[in-house]
């Protein structure tokens, strides 16, 4: 469809989050990375440090928009990407999630159009909906790339929407990555119409090689929002996120203080400890390394045990497989009968606002061990061969 159009969510993140934690499952449905892959005694003498630094003030209210000295590590940590902005001009929030919801609800009214890429994180499709947005999909090329630039360009020009949300790096579900060179002319495309970008950076750290230059970037933060967390590089138990909003810092500061105040006190403490004593670059260089091995063993065993004719577009870093399907299946029961058996795997319609024409699945090759992956996606082979 090349028209805006309303609808309604098909997919409620409470409960791919219900499930997260679920003991006995195999889950290569949610997001999340292994507890394995945690830096969890970084963390806790972080933590320690914090308390023996802050003291009582740890667990008092704060600055409503998040510890001093962490913003002031963040936006010199973007400063290496490029990114020219200081503390004062971003604020911390309570995972990823919080600063998108709080951009949108900042931009978007009842009606609205917002473009979106196709397939997106169904999390930011459901707030979508709640806010009864109409929204644009723009559909992503074939080379991994992200939305297809010309057909963009011509969508964003005829309807020219209130905003254009797009995950920059390793895209969520399809793990797309949009080229440097594209990066900045799409900034110019919205820049000329006037329609503001929302960046969702939260996986770029993960990207092989290092974190690209975001979108903001290329921009005075007129154009564009910025939005990430540590959710995936870190730890999601942190809930620590941050949102460089540009020109509307009061808007988004006073609805973030609206919802809660302030983000948790003691987290936010502990992440700037972590971040002062450079822990952060050496545990992502672990990180690269074990997702990529996990990435590998997923890819090897799908070939082995999917249909034929499975495509898989490997990423450039990361933990999601997205599998496309050369024929239709009924995933939904496909997915319950994997599901019977103790696994679980994330439908591919959900990231979509209408019915995709192929069949896909997102694939989370990262919290299972190696050996309940092999199993897990094993078990999925047999419930596609089984559903044929």
């Amino acid at each position: 469809m090349n028209e805006p159009f309303h609808f309604k969510a098909s997919a409620r993140l409470i409960d791919f989050m219900r499930q997260a934690d679920e003991p006995g499952l195999i889950n290569l449905a949610a997001g999340v990375p292994g507890l394995d892959s945690l830096p969890a005694a970084a963390l806790s003498e972080a933590m320690g440090e914090a308390i023996a630094k802050e003291g009582a003030r740890l667990f008092a209210y704060h600055h409503p928009d998040g510890d001093h000295g962490l913003r002031e590590l963040l936006a010199a940590r973007l400063e290496k990407r490029g990114v020219a902005v200081k503390g004062s001009e971003l604020f911390t929030t309570t995972g990823c999630t919080q600063g998108l919801s709080v951009m949108l609800s900042v931009i978007v009214q009842p009606g609205d159009v917002v473009a979106i890429e196709a397939p997106a994180y169904y999390g930011m499709l459901e707030i979508l909906s709640e806010l009864g947005a109409r929204v644009l999909p723009l559909p992503l090329g074939g080379d991994g790339g992200g939305v297809e630039m010309g057909i963009a360009e011509e969508l964003l020009s005829r309807w020219k929407p209130r905003c254009l949300v797009i995950c920059s790096s390793l895209s969520n579900p399809s793990g797309a990555t949009v080229p440097e060179d594209g990066r900045e002319q799409l900034v110019e495309i919205c820049r000329g119409l006037g329609v503001r970008i929302i960046e969702d950076d939260i996986y770029a750290e993960l990207v092989d090689g290092g974190a690209p230059k975001p979108m903001r970037a290329f921009d005075d933060g007129s154009t564009v929002s910025f939005v990430s967390s540590f959710s995936k590089s870190i730890s999601p138990g942190l809930r620590v996120g941050y949102c460089v909003p540009g020109s509307l810092f009061d808007q988004a500061t006073a609805r973030k203080c609206q919802q809660d105040l302030h983000s948790a006190v003691p987290t936010e403490a502990a992440l700037r400890e972590f971040l002062a004593k450079d822990a952060l670059d050496p545990h992502l260089e672990m990180l690269r390394v074990r997702n990529a091995r996990r990435r590998a063993i997923g890819m090897k065993t799908i070939t082995r045990c999917f249909p034929a004719g499975t495509r898989v577009a490997p990423p450039r870093g990361g933990y999601m497989l997205w599998a496309e399907f050369a024929a239709a299946h009924d995933l939904a029961q496909v997915r319950a009968r994997a599901r019977a058996q103790g696994v679980a795997f994330a439908l591919g319609d959900v990231f979509y606002t209408n019915k995709p024409g192929t069949s896909y699945m997102r694939l989370n090759c990262a919290k299972a061990t190696e050996e309940e992956l092999v199993r897990g996606l094993e078990i999925i082979g047999s419930a596609l061969a089984g559903a044929d």
